[in-house]
């Protein structure tokens, strides 16, 4: 299920990059993997979380 567009989750991350927000870009940069049709594992490797 999806819940943000594609420029709504690129706009969140900006904003939460420039507000220095690093857990939270690594987890919206997470859900763009799996919007992108990795699975829950290979989005995991790609931010570098378990």
């Amino acid at each position: 299920m999806k819940h943000l567009s594609e420029e709504e989750l690129e706009q969140a991350i900006t904003d939460a990059q420039k507000a220095g927000e690093t857990c939270l870009v690594r987890r919206l940069c997470y859900v763009k993997n799996l919007y992108q049709g990795d699975t829950r594992e290979e989005a995991g490797k790609r931010v570098g979380i378990s």
